[in-house]
């Protein structure tokens, strides 16, 4: 056809040229005639005539050519025409051929495809009954072990209980052997008695002393003989049983032995079953698997598995596998912001991969599609989410992780590089089943939807609530009620599995009581650690759909708890709750600040003014009477201290010394920091003052702190970006937050400040289109910092521009945030968060609900409970205690008493309670007894039967022991009295003297000094 095509082009090109030679042809013969005509213009009339006439037979001649030359050019061109038109039509015609022929092909492509999921799927299939068949097997195998261990255990027991038995008689024969043989001597002793009796006493009647003596022998006789033959008979029974036992314990030891042989046998049975199953999914279809591990988990998860080859714990039954499927829904994923949901199985049920949709007829291209890249970009999910590559939760308000505009995949940053580029993802890399490394506790081991009681209790019912367990960690989110059942992003309680506390177990009827009877064996309970002094905990009730998944629940936590520590990954201890002073002190309550003075005081800002705790005194100082005091800042080098008080939030200077009591000399009131919101004190490099710098609204006043009059001198003013949020001096520079920015501002003018969020950084745009509010910032080591902002944590360096493309996410919506060079504690709803700011690691969870800090660094903190208690954070890597913690108590009845002075309290219980205290531990043997000291300065000199020395005792003269007292006590008794001034402050009951005698007046009893009697002295 393309040759016909080229021969047709070929004839039409050739007439066309014929045309034109012929078109130049002509016009050349009319120039020509025309150049005769102007040659011959005058000859004559007859010539002109010829001339004429030879020209109209030429014009004819060329008419007729011109005329032949059209006609030859119209019907080349038709023929052309139907030539082209047949041409057309035939290529037509092998077109619609070929793509007959490439549908065909492509539906012989999809039948093939169909084919190979056929197969598959049915290989799955086989591969699921024979792993059915073996865990059945297992299971049974397992089932017919325990049954063997326990009737082994049992038979040992009795064999145990035979030999005691048998051990017991074989003594009870030895003492009757002994009192056999003590009989014969008995015999023997009486025969020799009545001899002498008989030959020297009585010879005077030898009749009277023989028959006598014959009564008593045979009378003796008798006696002996009935006991020999009880004992003969006794020895007999005792042999009789001891036969009957022994044979009884060689019949035991023989099912013993075939019993462990047996167990043996299915031991080696079960192992062989393993490795061919082994074997067996190693072989089908290039599917790989890790070995078993001896955990909750057979199967690990960093190879590629199909959903139904999920891995089981041990501890389920196969009645619980092939039992009714689970009503806990499974969870759902957001992948895009239009929230795509990808449906995520639990994890102990297997189930058949769906089979993918066949692709239709219009969707066949010409051209094998080739494999794209993922189309990923930043999302904010609005339920949780798992990343698809690691299974961990993408914990986080918003900007969770990577998400793929086309695909379901989604990831944390973190996993991006690691994640399989390919868009869509291969089948075999999708069929990731749940699961967790073991080695580094990351990965999601089991999720579902639970119960836990209402805020008001268990009486006010239940409340819905998904709960996930990832990265050695228990995260409940609510459900809301209604017609949305997606739990949102924001976890409502976090429980670390690393913890030393934790635990999980059943409850009882007593322990819910106002749980329904059905609901109880489908309630456990899972304990934390909240306290570290005194020593508490805290405890969740989750309810569950059927008591089949509580036992998954509490197998897969008590499984994974094991695991974690047999691989020692323990939790991170950052900061140890200790309560810091009683919690029925009045004061505590009201607190609004709070300031660490020295390792013995505690200031308190109240709305009654600030107050100073001597914590191991129990002495409570009015320091200042200023309302409501919202902040407190200590200058101990300038002996100054900063308050924000009163109504209109105004700055006041006071002495340092009120801190003791004393009337304070001055009382400056700044009068320009009327609305300060936020105030910070630091030492520049170049000044050895300290600076005060105040932040109202959007202006920053800067001050030196003197310890002479006018004790401050205003140097700068500066003019923060927005409203100052939080604020801190970094080396010479001030950082100030606000909303959605940190920057660094030069306090003396002498160099540019510094945007910590740099507008040219196309990555952090999105924190100038939302607003989000500033809680800290944090300096590193190598020029870079950490902002903490509402939502997440971004890392910049000292340009501004983002230095690591991970950010630091909140599980919850923080309320209060605290930092230092190392870590950033950030308070939420349901506790307190820790975080490495170095390794951006999630190290520690505290589970105090409703908590607060009362200073900038968060080391001292108001738990709104009930009664409300002051909680220190013990740093566990700081060198030596910030505060000396007293032993505090829940039942203390201690109460604030007034002093001579205006501005001094102690707080002790009150002398009538002391002496009820006294009278009840008085009555009470108990509690008497441990008004006793124990013996100090002990040695061990000689051991004293009964009887031994009471010569010695009862020669002493009784008015030597109470003037020896009197004169000089005891070693013991001064060491008790050292121990009660120590411990004076604490419990102000008057104890009686070491030895307990009040009779007689020998050791009269001795109290402890009153506080009140030194204040008396001052």
């Amino acid at each position: 056809l393309e040759a016909k095509l080229e021969e047709v082009a070929a004839e039409a090109s050739k007439e066309r040229k014929l045309r034109e030679h012929s078109e130049v042809f002509s016009k050349q013969l009319e120039n020509e005639l025309e150049a005769l005509k102007m040659k011959q213009g005058g000859r004559a009339a007859g010539a002109t005539l010829e001339h004429q006439q030879e020209l109209s037979k030429m014009k004819s001649e060329l008419e007729k050519k011109i005329l032949f030359y059209e006609e030859e050019l119209v019907r080349r061109e038709a023929s052309h025409v139907l030539e082209v038109k047949n041409v057309k039509k035939e290529v037509h015609d092998s077109e619609s051929h070929q793509l007959a022929l490439q549908k065909e092909i492509m539906i012989l492509k999809d039948k093939l495809e169909k084919t190979k999921r056929e197969r598959h799927s049915e290989m799955e299939e086989a591969v699921g009954t024979m792993k059915e068949k073996y865990e059945r097997e297992r299971s049974m195998l397992l089932e017919d072990n325990k049954k063997l261990t326990t009737e082994n255990e049992r038979l040992c027991s009795f064999v145990d209980k035979l030999t005691a038995q048998n051990r017991q008689l074989e003594d009870e024969l030895q003492d009757l052997a002994a009192k056999k043989e003590s009989v014969a001597h008995w015999e023997a002793q009486i025969a020799e008695i009545i001899q002498w009796y008989a030959l020297n006493l009585l010879q005077q009647d030898p009749l009277w002393k023989v028959r006598r003596s014959q009564k008593l022998d045979m009378s003796a006789r008798l006696e002996l003989q009935s006991a020999l033959d009880a004992e003969i008979r006794a020895k007999q029974l005792v042999q009789e049983e001891l036969r009957k036992v022994k044979d009884a314990n060689i019949s035991f030891e023989s099912k013993l032995k075939e019993s462990e042989a047996k167990n043996r046998e299915l031991l080696e049975e079960m192992e062989g079953l393993r490795k061919k199953m082994e074997e067996k999914y190693r072989t089908d279809s290039g599917l790989k698997l890790p070995d078993f591990q001896d955990s909750i988990f057979e199967y690990f998860n960093t190879s590629p598995l199909a959903r139904d080859l999920t891995f089981r714990t041990s501890s389920i039954s196969e009645q619980e596998t092939q039992g009714p499927k689970s009503e806990v829904s499974p969870s759902t994923s957001v992948v895009t912001a239009e929230q795509q949901q990808e449906v995520r199985e639990p994890l102990f049920y297997p189930k058949e991969m769906p089979a993918a949709p066949s692709p239709t007829i219009q969707s066949i291209s010409l051209a094998v599609p080739k494999p794209k890249a993922h189309q990923l970009n930043i999302k904010s999910f609005t339920s949780p989410t798992q990343c698809s590559h690691c299974t961990s939760l993408m914990v986080g308000l918003v900007r969770q992780g990577y998400a793929c505009d086309v695909c379901s995949f989604a990831c944390h940053v973190s996993c991006k590089d690691s994640a399989p580029q390919v868009c869509p993802i291969p089948p075999e890399q999708a069929k990731r089943p749940l699961g967790v490394d073991v080695q580094r506790g990351i990965g999601t081991a089991y999720k579902g939807y639970v119960k836990v009681p209402k805020p008001t209790g268990v009486k006010k019912g239940w409340q819905r609530a998904y709960a996930v367990v990832c990265d050695c960690k228990l995260f409940l989110y609510d459900v809301p009620e209604g017609k949305s059942t997606q739990p949102g992003v924001v976890a409502s309680q976090v429980l670390d599995l690393r913890d030393e506390d934790f635990c999980v177990s059943s409850v009882l009827a007593s322990d819910v009581i106002h749980a329904t009877r059905k609901d109880i064996p489908c309630i456990f309970r899972v304990t934390a650690s909240l306290l570290g002094l005194p020593s508490k905990s805290c405890s969740l009730l989750i309810l569950t759909e059927n008591e089949n998944e509580k036992r998954k629940w509490v197998g897969i936590l008590e499984g994974l708890q094991s695991i974690l520590h047999k691989n020692r990954l323990k939790n991170q201890v950052v900061h140890i709750p200790q309560e810091a002073y009683d919690s029925t002190l009045p004061l505590i309550k009201a607190s609004l600040a709070a300031a660490i003075v020295d390792r013995d005081r505690i200031a308190i800002g109240s709305e009654e003014g600030l107050y100073v705790i001597e914590v191991t005194r129990d002495v409570i100082v009015r320091a200042a009477d200023c309302k409501k005091v919202y902040q407190i800042e200590l200058a101990p080098k300038e002996k100054i201290i900063i308050l924000i008080c009163g109504r209109n939030h105004h700055v006041h200077l006071y002495p340092w010394a009120s801190l003791d009591g004393s009337e304070g000399n001055f009382d400056i009131k700044l009068a320009e920091t009327k609305g300060c919101q936020l105030i910070t004190t630091g030492t520049l490099k170049k000044s050895s003052a300290t600076c005060l710098f105040v932040a109202v609204k959007r202006q920053v006043f800067c001050y030196e702190i003197h310890r002479t009059k006018p004790f401050h001198k205003k140097f700068s003013e500066i003019q923060a970006p927005g409203t100052v949020q939080w604020m801190a001096v970094f080396k010479d520079k001030l950082c100030v937050g606000y909303q959605s920015g940190f920057s660094l501002l030069t306090i003396q003018g002498d160099g540019q400040s510094i945007n910590l969020v740099n507008p040219n950084d196309p990555s952090l745009m999105f924190l100038s289109q939302q607003s989000f509010d500033a809680l800290c910032a944090v300096e590193l080591n190598n020029e870079e910092y950490l902002l903490c902002f509402s939502h997440m944590g971004v890392y910049v360096d000292s340009q501004g521009r983002r230095s690591r493309m991970q950010e630091l996410m909140w599980p919850a919506t923080p309320v209060a945030c605290s930092c230092n060079s190392s870590y950033v504690t950030v308070y939420s709803e349901y506790g307190v968060d820790v975080f490495d700011v170095n390794t951006m690691e999630w190290v520690q969870t505290i589970g105090l609900r409703r908590i607060r800090p009362l200073n900038m660094d968060g080391t001292l903190n108001l738990l709104n409970c009930e009664p409300p208690r002051l909680i220190y954070f013990k740093n566990k890597f700081a060198a030596g205690a910030v505060l000396s913690v007293p032993e505090t108590s829940d039942n203390s009845k201690k109460q604030m008493l007034r002093t001579r002075s205006k501005r001094r309290f102690v707080f002790k219980v009150p002398e009538e309670e002391r002496l009820q205290q006294r009278r009840e531990m008085l009555r009470d043997p108990e509690l008497r007894s441990k008004m006793i000291s124990n013996p100090t300065n002990f040695n061990h000199v000689a051991h004293m039967g009964p009887g031994d020395g009471m010569q010695v005792l009862m020669d002493l003269p009784l008015s030597v022991l109470p003037a020896a007292q009197d004169e000089k006590p005891c070693p013991s008794t001064a060491n008790l009295s050292r121990q009660q001034q120590q411990q004076r402050s604490k419990t102000y009951i008057s104890w009686p003297s070491s030895s307990g005698s009040d009779v007689g007046g020998a050791m009269p009893s001795r109290s402890m000094s009153d506080p009140d009697q030194e204040f008396d002295k001052e």
